[in-house]
């Protein structure tokens, strides 16, 4: 059914990802260990140590990835990216390292033979370059790995999206997280006119029935604008991270280790106040209900003679609320009926004080079945 779809979700190792689950956190290493184990080892160290769920290395053969060295001849890409080559002991090495951490190390393949190294070291899961979402032979070959697929989005249009996404489901591959991208900047305007975060909730809109998830890949400098991310509620977030500033690639929008940790917690208490939707009363940690000083209970509002019909003037609602009080909502019923015996002005009223006590015509809602949120506590009045 689709709305089973619209519910679905995703396991990644041992965790699920999708509606109700927490946002899977990735550290994207992508190129940042400059070819060294050493830095890769403690980069895979810090995602995990830094609160990731994953983390995202790329993975390139040179002379699949390019065909020629760039127009400006400033870099030769070749010499570059078999610098940064990692081989598959090594790739072993990084991705038991990081199962011993709780992490999940996982590649970006970006030819056909890093897709078929992929299979080799039967990896968990993998993430498809933004510069593949059109490549229709590169996707069909990754959906034949038969793991979950995450998939950047720079540059390509929703019907390339959409067309990867068919590709990917043709192919056997179910278990997709589509990633808005927003634009590698800084933190200046630009960066925010073209965030477009609201491309995730068009994306769960197109591929929601189909069972593919949405998140974000936050690819700016800002110090805030992931946290707007979190609060949209994505199944992923991606953020590069760096040891240093030693390796020039990406290393100006990702985020150092030592802010790392401090940015995923903030993270996961945007996520602990996003709450579940429902109106909660506050306990404290033993578990005892808040006085409700917020709100307001009956009283007489001036001195009230036994045997008097009670009107609106006789009952008014005023604070504190108090536990044996009667809530507001009973004014309705108590309106015509007679007071049992002498009541003076601002007292609690209860029901216990009236006969022919009205029927309202209709029922209240329940108001002692709220939820309880424990473990938290109010400013006070």
């Amino acid at each position: 059914m689709w709305k089973d779809r619209l519910e679905r979700k995703i396991r990644i190792g041992d965790r699920l990802v999708g509606p109700g689950e927490r946002i899977f956190l990735t550290g994207e290493i992508g190129p940042a260990h400059g070819g060294s184990m050493k830095k890769a080892r403690e980069l895979v160290r810090c995602a995990a140590e830094g609160g990731c769920d994953g983390a995202d290395i790329f993975m390139a053969d040179p002379h699949k990835f390019f065909y020629k060295t760039l127009d400006s001849g400033r870099l030769d890409p070749f010499k570059a990216w078999e610098d940064l080559y990692l081989t598959d002991d090594q790739w072993r090495e990084l991705i038991d390292y990081g199962k011993s951490l709780g992490l999940i190390v996982y590649p970006t393949p970006l030819d056909p033979i890093s897709v078929e190294r992929c299979r080799k070291l039967k990896v968990e899961m993998v993430n498809i370059n933004s510069d593949d979402v059109n490549n229709y032979l590169l996707l069909e070959q990754i959906a034949s790995l038969g793991v979950p697929v995450t998939m950047h989005d720079i540059d390509q249009s929703l019907a390339e999206v959409e067309g990867a996404v068919q590709t990917l489901m043709e192919n056997g591959c179910k278990d997709i997280i589509v990633l808005h991208s927003t634009m590698e900047t800084d933190e200046g305007d630009f960066a925010y006119d073209t965030a477009n975060l609201n491309v995730m909730n068009t994306y769960k809109q197109a591929f929601g029935d189909l069972g593919v998830l949405a998140g974000v890949v936050e690819h700016t400098t800002s110090d805030y604008l992931i946290y707007a991310v979190a609060a949209m509620q994505p199944a992923l977030i991606s953020k590069h991270i760096k040891y240093d500033d030693e390796v020039e690639a990406d290393a100006g929008i990702a985020v150092k280790i030592d802010d790392l940790k401090l940015m995923n917690s903030r993270i996961r208490r945007i996520e602990r106040a996003l709450g579940n939707g429902h109106n909660q009363r506050v306990v404290d940690e033993d578990g005892t209900p808040r006085q409700r000083s917020r709100n307001k209970v009956l009283v007489a509002n001036r001195d009230i003679k036994a045997g008097t019909i009670i009107t609106r003037d006789d009952i008014i609602a005023k604070r504190p609320g108090d536990r044996n009080g009667l809530h507001p909502w009973f004014a309705k019923v108590l309106i015509g009926a007679k007071a049992l015996h002498d009541i003076k002005e601002d007292t609690l009223i209860h029901m216990s004080d009236f006969s022919d006590i009205q029927d309202p015509g209709y029922k209240f809602p329940e108001v002692n079945g709220y939820r309880l949120a424990s473990g938290h506590k109010s400013m006070g009045a």
